[in-house]
């Protein structure tokens, strides 16, 4: 009956246009990072995703549109694959290196990898670039950078070329060096920090930045930095001159210290201009404060510390995180570095909306963090939230009230502790949150986890499926 159903399947797929999405980074069965792939349907009925598996060279492991879930997903639920799962499912042995999992179907979905690394802590790898990466670690730092060059389409790309450039916008060595010589189909390779200062035959004492100077359309960044020979973090995830905000600025008394940096992408100097609200929305300070006392030479950056805003703000220490609105720049990426109180760097400035999927439940230790933005000008009003389990059904009431309105740049926090007597229920393992208002097109979501009371994860980036 499943041979029967999985086959009617497969012939549905070869007739239409499905949608499709990525997982990036899927480690084996033998790696000491675990990763774990969630496939979230987002669709309004059930359905079936179909799937094919690349190595680290481009090789199809086992055979392709392989059925991954017989029986029907319904919507809402997720689907959770270990390594493991996925060597049985294409019938291979452990492959070397990460793979990248594509997956087809005929509605929407979300796809979220949590990686467990050696050290016990989870973090987020499904989330990736186009043409430029902003967090390459100093010469000098303890912590590795690596950079995956992703090939996700069905041609060559040959001599992917690049320039770097340090903090102030200076050019490191040469423009326009080769960095891949060339990327078969659904081919990764790694550039690490050490890779990168071979290539350019320099080396440079400040966060730096890595353009691609020939992108294609297929070619993904990846960029992760390893810290203490054990933990993961994904710095891929940052907002630009679109979103064009800091969502998340602790203030100079805060035991996580927040370091925003604030790139000029364009190809002249700029002025950066900074308006701070706190949490209720109220404004800080004047409007539109020049934010360097000289302009920001094209691909240099502003680093921008909470007693540096309050300075130029004229403000006394703010009381729970504050939102900073930039203004001026044509085109800036917007990117924070959050420290810990362990000691670890996290990337918090990085949205959604309507859903975050990873909300820990009470079998978890971890906490996790919803924070509701309200970007705008204007009041945001009825704001509902439905929960879902990992098998998609409602946990309490459908359309559950979580504020009645967000003043105009208003911000506040959610906990899954707070979630669960709101919705006057509990669940197992991690749950989606759905979130809608009146007029909701400037609300954001942040989903942060909070592991061992310590250090603060970033989940709002996974990569949603497209036609």
């Amino acid at each position: 009956m499943l041979v029967l159903l999985a086959s009617n399947i497969h012939s549905s797929f070869a007739q239409e246009h499905p949608s499709l999405g990525r997982a990036f980074l899927v480690t084996t069965s033998q790696s000491v990072n675990d990763t774990s792939t969630h496939i979230i349907n987002t669709s309004s009925g059930p359905q079936t995703y179909a799937g094919k598996l690349f190595n680290q060279d481009g090789k199809q492991l086992g055979t392709g549109n392989v059925i991954i879930n017989p029986i029907p997903t319904p919507s809402r639920a997720r689907l959770v694959l270990s390594a493991r799962d996925l060597e049985e499912i294409f019938s291979v042995a452990p492959w070397i290196g990460p793979a990248v999992l594509e997956v087809e179907s005929m509605g929407t979905f979300d796809i979220m990898t949590k990686l467990s690394s050696p050290s016990g802590l989870v973090s987020n790898t499904n989330c990736v670039r186009s043409g430029a990466v902003h967090n390459i670690e100093p010469f000098n730092s303890k912590t590795l950078t690596y950079i995956r060059f992703i090939n996700t389409g069905n041609q060559e790309i040959f001599n992917i070329r690049g320039t770097m450039h340090d903090s102030e916008g200076s050019v490191i060595n040469e423009e326009n060096l080769v960095l891949v010589e060339r990327l078969k189909p659904k081919q990764a390779t790694w550039l690490s920090s050490a890779k990168l200062r071979a290539i350019t035959g320099s080396a440079w004492g400040s966060t730096a930045s890595l353009t691609v100077t020939n992108q294609s359309s297929d070619l993904k960044l990846l960029n992760l930095n390893l810290v203490n020979g054990s933990t993961f973090f994904n710095f891929s995830c940052f907002e630009n001159q679109e979103e064009g905000n800091i969502y998340l600025f602790t203030n100079s008394e805060s035991k996580n210290v927040t370091e925003a940096h604030l790139i000029n992408a364009s190809g002249a100097q700029t002025d950066f201009f900074g308006t701070l609200y706190n949490s209720d929305g109220l404004k800080l300070g004047q409007s539109n404060i020049k934010l360097s006392t000289a302009p920001i030479p094209s691909k240099g950056r502003l680093i921008i510390t909470a007693a540096l805003l309050e300075r130029k703000f004229d403000t006394l220490p703010w009381v729970g995180p504050a939102l900073l609105e930039i203004s001026g720049a044509s085109q800036v990426d917007l990117l924070t570095r959050l420290t810990s109180p362990s000691g670890l760097v996290s990337n918090t400035n990085c949205v959604r909306k309507r859903f975050i999927h990873n909300i820990e439940g009470f079998n978890s230790s971890t906490l996790s963090y919803i924070r509701l933005i309200n970007k705008s000008n204007d009041e945001i009003t009825n704001i509902i939230g439905t929960l879902y389990d990992k098998n998609g059904a409602i946990l309490g009431r459908r359309e559950s009230i979580l504020r009645e309105k967000l003043q105009p740049k208003e911000q506040m926090w959610i906990s899954n502790r707070q979630l669960e007597r709101l919705f006057e229920t509990s669940w197992f393992d991690e749950a989606t949150l759905e979130v809608t208002a009146d007029e909701d097109a400037n609300l954001r979501l942040l989903n942060l986890n909070f592991e061992n009371s310590e250090t603060f994860f970033n989940f709002s980036c996974f990569e949603s499926s497209r036609n």
